[in-house]
């Protein structure tokens, strides 16, 4: 295990009301488990709003939990201070959604690639530029690339370049928060084969936030579904499309398109849209839309069950299976 995150809780303060202020406390994520294993695509899938992206920024300390534990490497990061903190950058990167809005425009693709080494290296000009050629190669980019800004580059190309800087320190783990969601179709496979080949290369271990099934399911090992702040099932990818245990993942899983026209199948309409983490239902928190739902599941929150050796759910439907 790479990566042990238990019992992870993450809030935000919310303030309402004009004339009197009132602050609430918003759980993002609600006593969460989960492991990332060494050399692993972890795919985590969910609707808006579910904690996909916070679980990554709490992972990386962008975000402080309230409380919980993250195991990295036998070191909880939760109690590193700043300088534990910055030697954890060297471990473990960020690739986000949008790489434009995540590289500076006032720097050049060298110096844009060449900041992490700067930060933690003591690399002279000469070695920074001999590695940050390097580190484009391996993305696919030429070195006339290096005085580039980031208004002169294409959208896979930037995200090429925010993928080069992620590379440069040699991480062990990058947090992938849906990096293919703002590229043309053509592009994002090109990106994703991109990653395939790097993880290879590298040795790396990924967890890999999107919302286009298609996309995680090429990717990934292993994936878990999220919905308002809590893991419903974790399985293999394979399990996941082929045996599907959550009627939250059956729903998710039928509204993805059919390639092929003469396919029948049946769709599953969830009604309503995901609850506010401000008031959160009873019980299960996906009764309200789940179409199989009885009178426990407002009352009474499921808990974990084994389906298969690598899978699990959390239903009541699956108590006796």
């Amino acid at each position: 295990v790479l990566v042990d995150i238990q019992d992870l809780t993450v809030t935000f303060t919310s303030k309402r009301g004009l004339i009197r202020r009132k602050t609430q406390a918003v759980r993002v994520l609600e006593h969460l488990d989960l492991q990332i294993y060494a050399g692993e695509t972890l795919g985590v899938v969910g609707e808006s709003g579910c904690g996909k992206s916070t679980l990554a920024n709490s992972i990386i300390r962008l975000i402080e939990p309230a409380s919980g534990r993250i195991i990295y490497r036998d070191t909880d990061i939760l109690q590193l201070d700043k300088k534990g903190r910055r030697r954890l950058r060297r471990h473990m990167q960020m690739v986000f959604q949008n790489p434009h809005s995540s590289l500076n425009p006032r720097m050049t693709v060298f110096d844009l690639v060449a900041e992490p080494l700067r930060t933690h290296t003591r690399m002279n000009r000469d070695e920074m530029l001999a590695r940050v050629i390097e580190l484009l190669n391996e993305v696919g980019l030429r070195e006339e690339h290096l005085t580039r800004y980031p208004h002169q580059l294409s959208g896979g190309q930037a995200q090429r370049v925010v993928i080069a800087r992620a590379l440069a320190l040699n991480p062990a783990l990058i947090l992938l928060d849906e990096p293919t969601s703002a590229l043309d179709v053509s592009v994002q496979s090109q990106i994703i084969n991109l990653l395939v080949k790097l993880q290879k290369e590298h040795d790396l271990t990924y967890l890999f936030i999107s919302h286009d099934l298609g996309v995680v399911q090429h990717i990934s090992d292993r994936i878990a579904v999220m919905y308002l702040g809590e893991i419903v099932e974790l399985a293999p990818a394979e399990a996941i499309f082929g045996n599907a245990q959550h009627p939250y993942t059956q729903a998710l899983l039928s509204a993805t398109l059919e390639p092929d026209p003469d396919v029948e199948r049946e769709y599953i309409i969830l009604q309503g849209n995901v609850p506010s983490p401000v008031d959160p239902p009873s019980g299960c928190r996906f009764h309200p839309r789940c179409p199989l739902a009885f009178e426990r599941c407002s009352l009474e929150a499921p808990s974990r069950h084994q389906v298969a050796a690598d899978h699990w759910a959390a239903c009541h439907l699956l108590e006796n299976v």
